[in-house]
């Protein structure tokens, strides 16, 4: 066995591990790399949200679409007519759903999507008889659905008028 010559010997216990500069550099590099990356994710925290309010959206808007359409053929007395859409038919009704569970009642949604924009509380409903401009609904049924916040999306618009 060879001995390495004193000169060597401080080198190379000094080689084992890394000094305070080092980490501190790395530390600092690691540091800007998360406050670049921390905007880009929450970038995309709002666009995966946004998408899921248009999915909820168009689920439920697809839904009361295809309750007024069953609804109708009810009325007509068509062969085809569902039993509880028959059960429905009144001289009084539009046609559309009285309430978002009347969905899911007839089975036409599976469940009423939440809204992931306000997700504590309901969605807004309007009637077919309010007025478009109109922000009150005199609550005889449900032609349009939309979400309760007040946000404002990645395009500029709130959520309220999606």
């Amino acid at each position: 066995m060879t001995r390495l010559p004193l000169a060597w010997r401080p080198r190379l216990a000094r080689a084992a591990g890394l000094t305070l500069v080092e980490l501190m550099v790395v530390l600092a590099v690691l540091g800007v790399l998360a406050a670049v990356a921390m905007p880009l994710v929450e970038v995309t925290v709002k666009r995966s949200k946004e998408l899921e309010l248009r999915r909820s959206l168009r689920e439920l808007r697809e839904g009361i679409d295809r309750f007024k359409v069953e609804y109708d053929k009810a009325r007509n007395k068509a062969k085809d007519a569902r039993e509880p859409f028959v059960q429905r038919v009144s001289v009084d009704r539009t046609g559309y759903p009285l309430n978002l569970q009347e969905l899911t009642e007839t089975k036409i949604v599976r469940r009423t999507p939440r809204d992931p924009m306000a997700p504590e509380t309901p969605w807004v409903t309007r009637s077919y008889s309010d007025s478009l401009d109109s922000s009150v609904t005199d609550a005889r049924d449900v032609w349009d659905v939309r979400s309760s916040s007040t946000a404002k999306g990645l395009d500029g618009t709130t959520y309220n008028t999606w």
